[in-house]
């Protein structure tokens, strides 16, 4: 407490018995009225002795010991004025509560105040001539509470969920008044009453925003795709036929749309019959799509291969390889991770494809490496990924060809280029080409590239490394600064180079010293940082220092590394670029309680879009989400998040007392609503959660 606090107040447990005894002097109350101690401030409330100003101030936080305080009902007595000079917020308090005199409730019934008549429309005791004013309200929520309050309606005894879906129904807004990003996410994380997506559907106002991106998810929920399935729209229909999650009942209607039939030729969840049914389709991409779906039964594929149309017979054709293990040269070269038993296969056949293959088993290249055939040979030669034994061997083959394959890989060790390679007539031009720029065909610093080889052919291979670095040209020390074995002080000496593409490639080589790559971080040319960002030895202190690059390329790259902070992880998660976002989301070390925070957020759908089985692998991040949503402000959201079973029996109890009736009325749906719960809402005003209540306790009763 500070030094204003009244000096009697200092002392709590003196300060409560005083403000609990009727004879305490008005003025002290007063005093203590300003407590910071609510038991002191409550019973300053309850206290028939407070003076009638700090009582009703006081109303507004203590609604209850006001009303039951005996000096209220005088007080109105003495003043026929009173009820108007009621704070508005003690008003909003004390029209909450069952014991609020009915005559307060009859004063205030041409209230313009919004809360003050969904207080009163609340209110079990509220008469039927206040209601029928209300009905007339400019507030739609109240005019609805009204019409449905119990001593206006009447109870309801049976078909309850009708009128309930009649009334939710009538009371939807258009998608400019609805919180449209909310409802999406929830339509990708919980069931949705049948009768709200069917409005949606039907709405025009909700085609784009909504009803287009709930197609184009595979998180969405396959009842709501069932219903998007009748949209008017073209694009969402393609959608919705494309999409995983459709029902196999929904994707046969589809079946007989033309416009659709693309997309269930690419969606993956298509049935076998749906895709023989499109195999005989017009369209040419369409059955070549066919062919390609591995749901497809090698019966319709066969007769593919016989189609008219050479593009769709080769198509088929091709898979029919594939299934019998047979894989064309174009598809291998265009798979990188073709399997080894597939390239073994492939060998006795194209061996020359399989040389070149970077995932071709060692033994194999070794091999091919002995063969005969001088293009197997050279093939083995350029792969990126023969050992250095095997390049050593082939950099003393007979066939000038196959030691110019080894000079041009990449993988090839300097020492074996330079001391070796380099003294070779026949390959020391091709070494010199590649390291000189090309300009319309011509290679200006290749003659004295050449002319450094053949001086320096039996010095130190430091001595080469520095002569070319310092005489060779720009293109000779980007050529250098590429080797994954160029020594780190040469590295280092390019760092400070002026030249963007050779720092870039300093950025990019995995042998950069840390120290390095932290100065080629502040570098003002965006692809340098970029690549120090890519380069996996950077420290994370640099990492963290990029992450607050303003250049999109460069956080794109930040985004993909799995030893970021968790704040800086969930930082780029919100990001403004829609392709940072992606990585960060796609990130495997992006922290749980991150995502749970971002499916609260504005970038939920896009989350979920990318991981749709997200919340089947977390539901306890599923009840965090639900929770969040439960408490909008848009009735409709709290309402169709409140109706799930993951809510907390805390919020249930609190929404239970909720001035919304679509609130309560959710509350008495869930089914894990408490009796104690359950009675209280059977005593309510609304008719419809009176209704809804009952019905699940004679379940009860019933159990």
């Amino acid at each position: 407490m500070d030094d204003t606090t009244p000096p009697l107040t200092k002392n709590v447990t003196q300060a409560q018995l005083l403000a609990a005894e009727p004879s305490t002097d008005p003025e002290l109350l007063r005093e203590l009225a300003l407590s910071t101690d609510k038991i002191t401030r409550q019973s300053v409330a309850g206290n028939p002795n407070t003076p009638s100003d700090v009582l009703l101030k006081l109303g507004a936080e203590f609604p209850s010991q006001l009303l039951d305080n005996p000096v209220f009902p005088l007080l109105l007595l003495e003043n026929l004025n009173l009820v108007a000079e009621i704070p508005l917020s003690t008003l909003r308090s004390i029209l909450r509560q069952k014991n609020v005199p009915v005559y307060i409730l009859e004063q205030v019934a041409d209230q313009a105040d919004l809360e003050v008549q969904l207080a009163l429309v609340k209110n079990v005791q509220t008469p039927k001539g206040v209601l029928n004013r209300l009905t007339q309200s400019r507030h739609s929520q109240v005019v609805e509470s009204a019409r449905l309050h119990i001593n206006l309606a009447g109870e309801l005894t049976e078909k309850y969920e009708e009128r309930i879906k009649e009334v939710i129904q009538g009371i939807i807004p258009n998608a400019y008044k609805a919180d449209t990003s909310s409802l999406v996410v929830l339509a990708q994380i919980c069931p949705i009453p049948e009768f709200m997506v069917e409005h949606w559907v039907q709405d025009s106002s909700y085609k784009d925003f909504f009803c287009r991106r709930l197609a184009n998810s595979p998180a969405t929920f396959p009842s709501v795709l069932k219903y998007l399935a009748n949209h008017t729209d073209d694009w969402t229909k393609c959608k919705v036929a494309e999409n995983p999650n459709t029902p196999v009942e929904t994707l046969r209607k589809f079946a007989t749309e033309e416009q659709a039939c693309f997309s269930l030729a690419l969606n993956l969840s298509t049935p076998a019959d749906i895709l023989e049914s499109l195999s005989t389709n017009q369209n040419q991409t369409i059955r070549i799509r066919v062919a390609q779906h591995p749901n497809t039964s090698l019966t319709v594929v066969k007769d593919l291969a016989n189609d008219p149309d050479m593009h769709v017979a080769n198509a088929a054709t091709k898979v029919i390889g594939e299934v019998q293990g047979e894989y064309t040269a174009e598809a291998v070269r265009k798979n990188p991770k073709t399997p080894p038993d597939v390239l073994e296969k492939l060998a006795q056949k194209d061996p020359r494809t399989v040389g070149e293959h970077p995932n071709t088993p060692p033994e194999m290249l070794l091999e091919f490496s002995k063969s005969v055939d001088e293009r197997l040979r050279e093939s083995v030669a350029e792969n990126p990924n023969a050992p250095v034994s095997i390049l050593k061997e082939l950099a003393q083959d007979d066939s000038s060809v196959v030691r110019c394959g080894v000079a041009k890989n990449p993988n090839t060790p300097i020492s074996l280029l330079f001391k070796q390679l380099a003294r070779d007539v026949w390959v020391s031009s091709a070494i010199a080409y590649r390291m000189s720029s090309n300009k319309y065909g011509k290679y200006p610093e290749g003659e004295s590239i050449l002319d450094i080889l053949a001086e320096e052919s039996i010095s130190p291979l430091e001595t080469i490394l520095q002569r070319l670095a310092q005489e060779g040209g720009e293109a000779a020390r980007l050529f250098l600064a590429r080797r994954f074995d160029l020594p780190a002080n040469f590295l280092a000496q390019f760092a400070e180079s002026t030249e963007i593409q050779v720092c870039e490639a300093v950025a990019q080589n995995l042998n950069t010293p840390v120290s390095c790559l932290e100065k080629l971080a502040q570098s003002p040319k965006t692809k340098v940082r970029e690549a120090v960002a890519q380069n996996p030895n950077t420290p994370i202190s640099t990492l963290e220092q990029l992450s607050k690059d303003k250049n999109y390329e460069v956080l794109l790259q930040i985004a993909q590394k799995t030893n970021l902070s968790p704040e800086i992880l969930e930082e780029l998660a919100g990001s403004k670029s829609e392709q940072v976002r992606e990585k960060a989301m796609l990130n495997p070390s992006l922290p749980k309680d991150a995502v749970e925070r971002i499916l609260c957020g504005e970038y939920a759908t896009h989350y979920l879009k990318l991981n749709p089985d997200f919340l089947s692998r977390h539901p306890d991040s599923l009840a965090v989400a639900l929770n969040h949503y439960a408490k909008s402000q848009f009735a409709l959201v709290s309402f169709i998040a409140l109706n799930q079973p993951q809510i907390s029996q805390e919020l249930l109890q609190e929404k239970s007392l909720s001035i919304s009736w679509l609130e309560r009325l959710a509350v008495a749906q869930n089914p894990q609503a408490t009796q104690q719960i359950l009675i209280q809402l059977a005593r309510d005003s609304n008719q419809l959660v009176r209704a809804a209540a009952k019905d699940k306790l004679q379940n009860f009763s019933q159990s």
